[in-house]
Parts: C-alpha cells; sequence; structure tokens
C-alpha cells in the first residue's frame, strides 16, 4: 500500500485500503482496468463540458467524480459503445 498521498501526506491504511476497494469496485463494474481508462476518461470529458454528475460529490475533479460514479454502478461498460460510434 502507498504510505503517502500525492501531496506527500502520511496516509492511513484505512485510507489506503478503501483506495484499493473502491478501484476494485471500478474495474468490477467495467470488466477490466483498461476500459475502466477509457470509460472514465470519456465520462469526465462529458462532465467537463457540462453535464450533470450521477451521483452526489464534493470532489470538483472531474476524473475522480467519473470513478466514484462508475463505482456506485451509474456508469458502466455501455459507455465503451460511445467510443465506438465516434
Amino acid at each position: 500500500f502507498p504510505s503517502h498521498d500525492k501531496e506527500g501526506q502520511a496516509m492511513s491504511i484505512e485510507t489506503a485500503l478503501d483506495n484499493r476497494l473502491s478501484n476494485e469496485a471500478c474495474v468490477a463494474q467495467v470488466g477490466n482496468r483498461f476500459d475502466l481508462v477509457l470509460v472514465a476518461s470519456i465520462r469526465a470529458k462529458e462532465l467537463a463540458a457540462g453535464h450533470r454528475p450521477h451521483t452526489n460529490t464534493i470532489s470538483k475533479n472531474y476524473g475522480t467524480t467519473a470513478l466514484q460514479e462508475i463505482a456506485e454502478g451509474h456508469i458502466g461498460a455501455e459507455y465503451l459503445q460511445k467510443l465506438r460510434k465516434n
């Protein structure tokens, strides 16, 4: 587990476990890590363009909001169809 967050602050074991579980939940919703990156990027671009989030979030980061939506099951592998249409 990483011992520090991206700002260099010490991270608790609970936070590291929560992050890992969230990542695993996202992968479970989409299928694999490669598709997760594609789905999250499509959704983050939609959020940046003004689409409303499907979840209550305090984050101002579109990528974080997209991952939260995926982990909660609001967004899934169906977003890959948007990629195939373009």
